[in-house]
This record gives C-alpha cells, structure tokens and sequence, in this order.
C-alpha cells in the first residue's frame, strides 16, 4: 500500500520532481561517459605511448570526481531539502490520518528510490550514447582512427557510477528521514502559512556599500588587465581578493536599494506586474545573496575554465600541425641548454667539425642513407652585448607600440639576452628542405626571424621602426618582410627573435648556442621514424631526454624530436585539458542551474498564494505568466551576467596567454562556450519556468 502510494505521488508530482530527475541523470551521465573513456579507448587504434596517456588522464579524473561527487551529494541533499519543505503539510496529513513516522519515512525513500531508479537508467543510457560519441573525439584529438563501430559497455564505469550514486540516495534518505522524526505535527500542518522573514537594511549603508563593490571590482579589472595573470608579485592574488569581495558586497547591498530605484522610475515600476515581480525579487536576493554569490563564483570558474581548455587544446593541436613540418629534427647545445656555460672540448671539437651533424651522424649510423632522404642544418648564435650582440631589452625600448601585458613580461623576462643570429647559407639550406627559393641579402641587409605567429606584430613594427642596427660592429638594415619558417619541430615554435645575416657578419671560430638538424625520411613518418630513433640510439646511445655525448671527439646529439612523438604529446594534453574543462564545467553549470531553480521553486511554492490573490484581482493568465518568467529570468540571468563580466576580464588575459603558447586566439571556444551554457543553463531555466507554472496554476 505505502509502495502504492509513493508511485501515485511521484506519478502526479512529476513535475516538482523534474530538477532533481534532471540533475541526477546529468551526473550520471557524465560520470559514467568519463569513467568509460579507457574502456571505450579500447577500440581505438593507439601507440603504446597515447594509451598512457588514457590511463595518466583516468588517474586524474579519479581525483577530480572525488571532488565533482562531494559537490553533487550536496546538491542532492539541497534538492531533497526543497521537496520536503514544499511537502511539509502533505506529510502532516498523513500523521494526522494515523500514519507512523515510520510509515511517512518508508514514503519518502520509496519515492526517493523511484526517482533515483529512474535518473540512473536515463542517465545511463545517455551517458553510454555520450561515450560513444567520446570515443570518436577522442580519436579524432588523436587524429587516428577507431577500429570498426561497436558499442562498447563499460561495466566498471557503470558500477562506480552506481555505488555513488547510490551512497548520495542513501546519504539523502537518512536526511529525509531525520528531517521529517524532528518536526511537529503542527508544524507540519501549518507550513505553508510561515513566511520567511526579511531584514531590511539601511539605504544610506547599502548605497555606500554598491559603490565601494563597484569601485573594488574595478581596480580589480584595472590590476589583471594592466598586469596579467602571469605577473611578478602578489597583482593577480590581489585582484582575485578584491573581485571576490567586491562580489559579495555588490549582492549584499544591491537589494538594500533595488527596489527603491526602480521605483524612483513610475513608468517601469507602475508597468503590468512589475510592482509585484521587483518586490519579489527585492525580497529573494535579500536573504539569498550568500549563495547567489557562491553561483556566481561557479558559473565564473565554469565559463573560464571551458572556455581556457577548450582553446588551449583546439590551438594547441594546430598549432602542432603547423609546427611539425619535418619528420624530425636532432638538436644540439654546444654551451649547454642554458646556454651559460661552454662543453670545454666537446664544444670544440663540435665547433672543429664546423657542426657537421648530418655528416657526423650519417658515418655513426649505419641506416642513416636508407632513412634519411634529405636533411638541413641550422645554427643559433647568441653574441653577447660585449662581442657586439643586439640585446632584447634595447629592441624592446626601440619598438613603439602596445603589444599586451604577456608579450612585454615575456620580453622583459628575456632583456638580459642577445637576439639570435642565424648565417644566411643555414637559413638557406632550411629553406631548400621545404622547397622554397632562397633569399638573397646585400651586405648591409639582414631579415628578422620569428616562428612564434603572436609575436609577428612586435617584430614586424621592429623591423620597420629601426631602419639600421649595430651588429658586430657592422651597420644592418632590416628588411620589411620578416622570416617565419620554423627552426625545428616544435609545439608553437621556438624562435621569438633572431636576425638572418650575411655569413661574414659571424666571426668565423663562434661557438653557436644551438645547433638543429632537420629530418626528411626516405619512407613514411609511420614506418619511418621507430627506425630511425632506434638506429640513433643504438649508434650513439642517446635517448630523447638524455644528456649530450660526444663519440669519436666529434658527435653532436641532445634529443631527437619525432614529429609523431609530439604530436601524441600534443595529443595527450589536448585530451587532459579538454575533457577536465567540459567535465568540471559541466558539473558546476549543472550545479549552479539546480541551486537556482530548486531557489526559485521554493519561492514559487512559498508564493502560490500570492499569485492566486492576482487572479482575484482581475490579473489575467498571460500576464501573471509573464510576470512568473521575468522573475525567474531575472534570477537566473542576474548571477550569469555578473560571472560573464568577470570572465571577460579573465578571458582577455587568458587570451594573451592562448596567443602567446599557440598564436591563436580563444574566439572559436568562446562561441563554443556561449553555447554550451545557453543550452545547459537554459535547459534548466524553461524547467524552472514549466514546473512552478505548474504549481501556481494548481492553486
């Protein structure tokens, strides 16, 4: 019989039960997709080195989804909380018709049960459709390519997700239970006549108070754009202090003043139901605005750190492909990677042999002549200012122009150093690699080098401000056009700034800071390059992090860059930073749209009365419609422009530092981002709006 009625008040309550359904399936939904990612990666065609980095990210969101789960069985709880307040007086006529309390809590966790039955199966369904979908991005960031369609389960990922959940259920059941044995029945009875009660605040202090938020969230804006996120000193912390409070304060004061400045405005505030809609409002953001301000923080974190992943990993992956135009390049550091400090010997002996690698190497490897079709050597120097080198800090103070807060640091960061210089024949034989024509220079003509396309606009206003330099004591004219071939398989590039010369501009015997040699295979990068980094380190026993050595006084090696091996490289950062942002962003919109709605809800419940005294009043169905929608839109929209504010602030800086590690900007996410909130968010907005239409109208 209890069993009986428990469905029949789930079946005619359906709609009070549509948020908490609905937060339920998301969660399921998404921690059963994510937890199935090594399961689904099973039919992808990955190395070895791209499934460590499946199982690397599967640790992570182990960790992350402790933290996503606490967060959600909060949720639970504060959703539960709204369904017995809006039930109190239900329950207390089961009391009275000589029902146990017992009896009323076996209630309860049936229709608990059923619900959460219900959520787990949709959300499982949805979430092996999610992860099938997964599957093929994922093989897609890879860029390989999944092994024939099979719809693959993931029984583990389904059993953690329903041990969870299931801990949350019974977490909330005990809740429910206890909340229900702790009150009265005349409490019970009388539920819907208490009214909340509402502190109201000193004008004079709320207007000082909205001022100085205003002000604090300013300079806060004023400190992160003037020194961006990745500043020397406390500016970033201080301007996340300061916008946090200012955040606060701005929702604590605003109602203190709202409604008398909108009625200040006859028209507006005399206008249909809008007396009775700021009223409302005025009223819920008074005694809500602590968790307004915790939404508002949310939805901040959750729009930047979507937004920050998804450009970071769309960037990333082309620039990679743009990066990786040779099949491999050997790299080299005579002084050392620092650069500080010579290799006494091995420096010169490498710098005897004039840094033949290709000829040093293809007589230690055997295989060299059957893998290798082609290769091009390229030399860095770096002059000190005392041997008559160009320093960064003078090209920076020679350049006028505003190039943003991340290209100054990065400058500046650098000042002490020289600009590179590179011989015109190496420049030259880099180019005849890709097959481009080379470029001829007069004596007096240099060509600014940059491979990093974010800092094209600062060496570009170089070279056309600075109409002749001082190199090694020799006068230089740079030219307009500025050189962008990439030095070496990189992930964005590694040349921030160097000068093509003439050959006679270097000193003859100069020991060079870096030396590179670009790789053609003979064969494909597939069936190629496992040989190739084989036959080097059998010969020269040398690995891909391991320390320069030297072998018949003249070999040259530091690392072996496999345009593959990056590209996996790039590959796993892209999934890791792209899955954690829409997995911990997902949760907290998800989060911050249930708080909301379960807020407005209540009041909804709370307020029915309310709405049935416009009805005798003479105000029409349509009307008190519209006014219901404003409310709630208001509510919802009210903390997401607030967070949108902050994130443009964010994002500008985050974008700098975007442009700056890949050279593009964060404009194709951010579209993404705006679209993955209006659909998310405003999903639970119409449900909102349906479900207290619903209650309003049963009155």
């Amino acid at each position: 019989m209890l069993i009986k009625l428990a469905l029949g008040n789930v079946r005619k309550s359906i709609r009070d039960f549509s948020v908490f359904f609905l937060t339920l399936a998301f969660g399921v939904c998404a921690f059963y997709a994510f937890g199935s990612l090594s399961d689904q990666t099973a039919v992808i065609q990955m190395t070895s080195d791209q499934r460590d980095s499946v199982q690397s990210l599967m640790r992570i969101f182990s960790g992350v989804s402790v933290f996503l789960a606490v967060i959600l069985g909060f949720l639970v709880v504060y959703a539960n909380r709204f369904l017995i307040r809006r039930r109190k007086r239900e329950f207390g006529v089961y009391l009275t018709l000589g029902m146990r309390r017992g009896q009323v809590a076996a209630i309860i966790a049936a229709e608990t049960l059923t619900v959460g039955a219900a959520a787990l199966a949709a959300g499982l369904a949805a979430g092996v459709l999610l992860s099938q979908l997964m599957t093929y991005v994922t093989a897609r960031l890879f860029e390989t390519t999944v092994a024939g369609f099979s719809l693959v389960l993931s029984p583990r990922a389904a059993a953690q997700t329903v041990e969870c959940f299931a801990l949350m259920f019974a977490v909330s059941l005990v809740f429910n239970v206890g909340t229900v044995s702790r009150f009265r029945l005349i409490d019970l009875l009388r539920a819907d006549k208490v009214s909340e009660k509402v502190k109201l605040r000193s004008l004079p202090l709320s207007v000082a108070l909205f001022v100085v938020s205003l002000a604090l969230i300013g300079f806060a804006y004023k400190t992160l754009l003037d020194h961006g996120i990745l500043s020397d000193g406390p500016w970033f912390g201080l301007a996340t202090l300061l916008v946090s409070v200012g955040t606060a304060l701005f929702f604590f004061s605003i109602s203190g003043f709202l409604l008398r400045l909108v009625q200040s405005s006859k028209g507006i505030y005399l206008r249909g139901l809008n007396m009775f809609v700021l009223r409302q409002l005025n009223s819920r953001v008074n005694t809500a605005w602590v968790s307004i301000t915790m939404v508002c923080a949310m939805l901040f974190v959750a729009v930047c750190g979507v937004c920050t992943g998804l450009s970071i990993s769309w960037n990333m992956n082309q620039a990679i492909l743009e990066g990786t135009v040779y099949d491999a390049t050997i790299t080299y550091y005579p002084r050392g990677f620092s650069g500080t400090e010579d290799r006494g010997e091995g420096a010169l002996a490498a710098q005897a042999c004039d840094y033949d690698m290709a000829g040093t190497l293809s007589a230690a490897v055997p295989e060299w002549g059957s893998l290798v079709r082609d290769a091009a050597r390229v030399r860095l120097y770096e002059p000190s200012a005392d041997e008559g080198g160009l320093p960064v800090a003078w090209a920076l103070e020679h350049t006028e122009g505003d190039f943003g807060s991340i290209t100054n640091q990065l400058f500046v960061a650098n000042g002490e150093r020289c600009l590179g210089m590179v011989r015109l024949s190496d420049y030259n034989a880099l180019r005849a690699l890709l097959g481009k024509k080379p470029v001829e220079l007069g004596p007096d003509e240099c060509l600014v080098w940059n491979d990093l396309a974010t800092l094209d606009d600062i060496w570009g206003a170089f070279a056309a401000q600075n109409r002749e330099l001082t190199v090694i004591g020799r006068a230089m004219r740079p030219r307009a056009e500025l050189a962008r071939e990439h030095i070496g398989d990189s992930i964005g590039g590694t040349v921030s700034g160097a000068l093509v010369v003439p050959d006679d501009v270097l000193p003859e015997r100069a020991v060079a800071y870096a030396c590179y040699l670009n790789v053609m295979f003979a064969g494909s990068r597939e069936a190629t390059q496992q040989p190739f980094v084989d036959a080097l380190e059998d010969a020269l026993a040398v690995g891909a992090s391991t320390e320069g050595r030297f072998f018949d006084g003249t070999g040259m090696v530091d690392s072996v860059n496999g345009a593959l091996d990056l590209r996996d490289v790039t590959g796993s950062t892209t999934i890791t930073t792209t899955y954690l942002a829409i997995y911990i962003g997902f949760i907290l919109l998800i989060t911050c749209a249930s708080v909301l709605a379960i807020q407005q809800l209540s009041e909804a419940s709370d307020n029915a009365a309310r709405y049935r005294v416009l009805h005798e009043l003479g105000a029409e169905p349509a009307m008190v419609r519209r006014a219901l929608m404003a409310q709630i839109a208001v509510y919802f929209v009210f903390p997401l422009a607030v967070a949108v504010c902050h994130a443009a602030c964010a994002l500008k800086s985050v974008n700098d530092l975007v442009e700056l590690l890949t050279g593009y900007r964060i404009g194709t996410a951010l579209a993404a981002t705006v679209c993955f909130v209006v659909v998310l968010y405003g999903g639970y907005f119409l449900v909102t709006y349906r479900t207290s239409r619903s209650m309003i109208s049963r009155v």
